[in-house]
């Protein structure tokens, strides 16, 4: 079993990647956090390894979502009997959702390691700031480019980072193995009425689906990802929320420079017809004119 002093690093235990980046925010050189899932995998689909309980054996702390049905049976192998568990439900892909993870990882690792409480708290209200900064930066650009003026029907992990960005979610869908032709059929059915603009994946859980979907409907299909390092250059929760935002709003101004094409060429053919109008207007009068003075010269030849 593993005994922990304040003079060695805290083994952290972390299902997925989101998980690691939160502890590591936090715990700095204090920890060795060490990813069980891929971050392109949905953690519930996770194979365990023979290699997973010899980690979990050696670890102070296992951090995880709640929708691993493969954990309490690894733990239960390692015979890590003092192994503390911290359960981090819910979303966590919104700046002010990450904050509420993080705060709790800090309290789990000042239990753990007392003694060094404050560098725990420096490291957290640091990650915190950053959060905050990236969240008024995104809101601004939110607001700029009016997301709110788009409906989107979204997977339901990305509902949070949807809402919170500014979309009209007019509907939510489950993974897709579990839905039915008809609830597709229905989803379809609902993005034409409703207008949609956007259909939206969540990368782990397929994507398949929302671009079959976006293409009945007439809408965009984009892919946001849950989980940091699952793209390139998405190595924190910071890049894969800047990332998921920059997918959205490159997509609306798409959308908004099409409009503008589309508004200029009506324009454009308006103005050819007013001026066809004209031409068609002029050419009568000419051939009055014409026909006038035809007339007036076979009058005078007889």
């Amino acid at each position: 079993m593993p005994t922990f002093s304040s003079a060695e690093k805290i083994k952290v235990i972390c299902t997925t990647t989101t998980m690691k980046y939160f502890v590591q925010e936090v715990g700095g050189d204090r920890v060795d956090a060490i990813a069980l899932v891929q971050p392109g995998i949905c953690p519930d689909h996770f194979d365990v390894r023979p290699s997973t309980v010899s980690e979990i054996n050696t670890a102070s702390l296992v951090v995880y979502h709640g929708i691993e049905p493969w954990l309490d049976s690894m733990i239960n192998a390692s015979e890590n009997t003092n192994i503390k568990k911290l359960m981090l439900q819910g979303a966590w892909g919104t700046p002010p959702l990450a904050k509420a993870k993080i705060n709790s990882i800090k309290d789990a690792l000042i239990e753990i390691d007392p003694k060094n409480k404050s560098y725990y708290e420096k490291n957290t209200a640091e990650v915190s700031q950053r959060l905050d900064a990236l969240n008024e930066k995104i809101m601004t650009e939110a607001k700029e480019l009016g997301t709110s003026d788009y409906k989107a029907i979204v997977m339901a992990w990305q509902k949070p980072f949807s809402e919170w960005i500014g979309l009209e979610v007019v509907e939510i869908y489950q993974p897709p193995e579990t839905l039915s032709v008809q609830t597709v059929q229905n989803l379809v059915v609902k993005g034409k009425d409703e207008k949609v603009a956007f259909v939206i994946d969540n990368l782990q859980s397929g994507t398949t689906l929302g671009a079959q979907m976006a293409d009945e409907i007439g809408g965009r299909h984009l892919v946001f990802s849950n989980y940091p390092e699952a793209i390139p250059g998405t190595d924190t929760i910071a890049e894969m929320i800047q990332y998921n935002a920059d997918e959205l709003f490159s997509s609306i101004k798409e959308a908004q420079n099409e409009s503008k094409e589309i508004t200029q060429l009506k324009s454009d053919i308006s103005s050819i017809s007013n001026q066809l109008v004209i031409f068609k207007g002029i050419s009568v009068i000419l051939l009055i004119i014409t026909i006038a003075l035809g007339a007036m010269l076979y009058k005078r030849k007889n």
